[in-house]
């Protein structure tokens, strides 16, 4: 199946993610992270996380991937402002990681796998470039514990839309509950795993994120519903810790 970014890479799509932080968005990995890690973050964007995770690595070394050569440069960019020496970013597939064999300590990946097809090839490559004792880290979201409100007019037939169209790209919304037998399956032990809420402050951003790749119908009914004063958003995250053993 072909896969597409169903959010796309416009200016105000990797403005929203660059919002996401270390503290906000991988806080079940931190308390797990020893300081000389070597971290490897799949499906990286415009860096934030990446660039948070090398300095809590203060003497590790943190490597971005993604497989848009924009976000790379908006990656390294950032690491360059924040005059971070130890992370580099670079053009890459999470079907074909271009590192040797138990290369990372850690392998993380955020919000990637709820839009890839093949997430057991997807898998079996961060098994492959990760070390014996080593951890994989997933966090993706799961569509069925979204929470949005007021219903206004429409406003739930464009959400379905918006979630038809991630699936057809080759994505998954309801990857976040199969993150364990995934795990388990591609031959990882489970550690842990958990869900959290991440509580929208700002409706009138994501609106427009999901609005950018809506029909005029659906887009203007999210729009509405952005700018209601009660207006919520909130999106259920399924986090996943896992460790490659020694067999």
């Amino acid at each position: 199946m072909a896969e597409e970014y169903t959010p796309g890479y416009t200016r105000k799509a990797s403005d929203f993610m660059a919002q996401r932080t270390a503290i906000s968005h991988a806080a079940f990995l931190t308390p797990h992270l020893r300081n000389s890690a070597r971290l490897l973050d799949c499906g990286c964007g415009p860096g934030s996380i990446s660039c948070d995770l090398a300095r809590i690595l203060s003497s590790g070394q943190v490597t971005g991937i993604d497989r848009e050569e924009s976000q790379i440069e908006l990656a390294r960019n950032r690491a360059s402002e924040q005059q971070l020496t130890n992370v580099t970013f670079k053009v890459g597939s999470i079907y074909e990681l271009p590192f040797p064999d138990s290369s990372f300590d850690v392998v993380f990946a955020h919000a990637i796998f709820e839009h890839i097809s093949s997430p057991d090839e997807a898998l079996a490559e961060i098994l492959r470039v990760l070390a014996p004792g080593g951890i994989v880290a997933i966090r993706s979201p799961d569509w069925g514990g979204f929470i949005v409100g007021p219903d206004v007019s429409g406003l739930q037939a464009a959400i379905k839309r918006y979630a038809d169209l991630q699936n057809t790209n080759g994505g998954d919304v309801y990857v976040g509950r199969k993150l364990p037998r995934l795990l388990r399956d591609a031959g990882f032990d489970l550690l842990r795993f958990s869900a959290t809420y991440d509580c929208s402050q700002s409706p009138s951003t994501i609106s427009e994120v999901l609005a950018l790749r809506l029909a005029d119908m659906d887009a203007d009914a999210v729009r509405a519903w952005s700018q209601d004063r009660d207006a919520f958003f909130a999106a259920a995250w399924c986090e996943i810790l896992g460790t490659k053993i020694d067999r």
